[in-house]
């Protein structure tokens, strides 16, 4: 009997499995949501303003950054690609890698770094990275506006 076979079906069933992995995670529900809002925005309120007041997007580690994008991810506040961009970006590797300089506690205005990255991508004409840029930059102000008591922001 040849091993072909046998590595063909374990190649397929990863590849389903991988499948239905990325299936689940997009049944979560994200910012842009057509769900009734009627019903999901004050919880979605609720939770902006309650993770927010415990964070400042100005200075957070990156540990910290991923730990807060992880909270909006699990309360389905965000989505995988937002949350993968703050918490796995591989500009992580080293703070040389920033555009803005880190505290000597490690401590990044992750507002600013945002900003700068939107202006370096819109300099280069990266619309894709534009587009990103701008929705974490939302996603910092929404926790911004929580950490200041204000429990609603129009988008």
């Amino acid at each position: 009997m040849s091993i072909a076979p046998l590595a063909a079906l374990g190649i397929a069933k990863t590849a389903f499995s991988i499948i239905g992995s990325l299936a689940d995670a997009m049944k979560r529900p994200g910012p842009e949501s057509t769900g009734s809002a009627m019903t999901a925005a004050p919880a979605q309120e609720s939770l902006w303003h309650q993770i927010g007041k415990e964070v400042d997007p100005g200075s957070m580690t990156r540990d910290e950054l991923a730990k807060v994008s992880s909270m909006l991810y699990d309360n389905g506040l965000i989505s995988l690609r937002d949350h993968a961009t703050m918490s796995f970006d591989p500009s992580f590797a080293g703070s040389s890698n920033l555009l803005t300089a880190a505290d000597g506690s490690g401590r990044v205005d992750w507002m600013a770094e945002f900003q700068a990255r939107l202006a370096k991508h819109k300099a280069d004409g990266d619309s894709s990275s534009v587009a990103q840029d701008e929705r974490v930059l939302d996603i910092l102000s929404r926790l911004q506006a929580g950490s200041k008591g204000v429990t609603s922001i129009r988008v």
